[in-house]
């Protein structure tokens, strides 16, 4: 973690990172949020604020789960955030 937070922001933004499992048996995406969520009301007391990020390549049915793994957790405000691309 401590390479990766170093890395210049370009270089990290190339860096191909795989994300947390959806799919696992144990739900670890389920789990991550869980506990973001309970360290941010400990610490800050503040609700997380929660982004999807995705772009035109991915499928609509992995942001489905990640909805549906959000709403488990009664979370139905959340972002939905894509890059836009530069004009040439």
């Amino acid at each position: 973690m401590k390479q990766f937070l170093d890395m210049d922001p370009l270089k990290r933004k190339e860096l191909q990172q795989p994300g947390i499992p959806t799919d696992s048996v144990s739900n670890e995406l389920f789990n991550w949020v869980r506990e973001a969520r309970v360290s941010a009301k400990a610490l800050a007391n503040k609700e997380l604020r929660i982004s999807i990020k995705g772009d035109s390549k991915e499928e609509y049915p992995t942001i489905k789960k990640v909805i549906n793994i959000l709403q488990k957790q009664k979370v139905n405000k959340f972002s939905l955030v894509t890059s836009m691309r530069a004009a040439n």
